[in-house]
């Protein structure tokens, strides 16, 4: 596993002594590259908005779970009851059909 070139590196006692600020930099959406003597045995990366929303839909009841989990493409995503979105945010759906479309393209 080879780190990025915009990763910042930090060593596993690194990582173990400053935590906190490591979650910092986390939530300012840097990725972390660990080394171990000198080579890369991890990768932490910040969360993906779009999955955090998903996620928290599902924890709120707003997106049934099953139902999310049946949905094959951005079609049965789309179909997906979600209760509405706030004036300015994306809506559910629109992000569901989004992150079905990244995945059919890895």
């Amino acid at each position: 596993m080879e780190a990025h070139e915009d990763d910042i590196k930090i060593t596993v006692r690194d990582l173990q002594r400053n935590a906190a600020a490591v979650l910092k930099r986390l939530e300012h959406g840097e990725t972390i590259s660990v080394t171990r003597h000198g080579r890369t045995v991890a990768r932490i990366i910040p969360p993906d908005p779009a999955e955090e929303a998903i996620n928290q839909a599902v924890s709120d009841g707003l997106i049934d779970l099953t139902e999310l989990s049946r949905a094959r493409t951005a079609a049965q995503t789309a179909r997906i009851r979600t209760a509405p979105s706030a004036p300015g945010e994306t809506p559910l759906s629109q992000t569901l059909t989004e992150l079905r479309d990244e995945d059919s393209d890895r």
